[in-house]
């Protein structure tokens, strides 16, 4: 798909979707969800970035984020990169031989990669105005009910509609970032930290 995204700071970029190789429903396995979320968790700590809202479905991810470091392209390439290196290493590991057949491309690419977890470009749309990111708020939250996976939104453990109700530490399996827009002071330290990596830190 076409992505129709800017490198704006301080913009909210929907993803979606972010859909799985041949549309393997990877997503059934809770080990292959708690990979991705620990990407998640991972780059959001060593890149940063806010987590506005995020949906797991069987067989493709939805999310909003408002980048900080980099481009909404580096943090597709980091997250897709990193999750699909765990799950490929926990299939061959414990022998899912079924399900890595289904991952299997029909020739090696670069770096001799013979598996996929994700299909090649996503779709990613900015979120000009609130009212547009309350619609795909909805949108995103309201997917495994209308997939038919559950009858409400917080029957699914799996997305980011529990992290916006009273909850305790550990309930969900992220936070989502209530501070959603960066402040300018932040974006300046992020500036001085890019030239920094595109220097090597000179």
């Amino acid at each position: 798909m076409k992505l129709f995204k800017s490198n704006e700071p301080n913009t909210f970029h929907y993803v979606t979707p972010l859909m799985t190789f041949n549309r393997v429903p990877v997503f059934r396995s809770e080990e292959a969800c708690e990979f991705f979320v620990n990407v998640l968790s991972e780059v959001r700590e060593k890149y940063p970035y806010r987590l506005i809202s995020y949906v797991l479905m069987p067989d493709h991810v939805h999310a909003i984020v408002n980048n900080r470091s980099g481009t909404i392209s580096d943090w597709l390439r980091r997250v897709r990169g990193n999750s699909a290196r765990k799950i490929l290493a926990w299939l061959r590991e414990e022998q899912h031989l079924v399900s890595l057949k289904k991952l299997a491309l029909a020739q090696p690419q670069k770096r001799q990669h013979t598996h996929a977890v994700w299909q090649k470009d996503p779709s990613v749309i900015d979120l000009w105005s609130h009212k547009f990111v309350r619609q795909k708020l909805n949108y995103l939250h309201l997917n495994p009910v209308r997939a038919g996976l559950c009858e409400h939104p917080a029957d699914w453990k799996w997305s980011s509609y529990r992290a916006y109700l009273p909850h305790k530490a550990g309930e969900v399996p992220i936070e989502i970032d209530w501070q959603a827009y960066w402040k300018e002071d932040e974006l300046e330290i992020e500036e001085v930290e890019e030239v920094k990596r595109q220097t090597g830190g000179r």
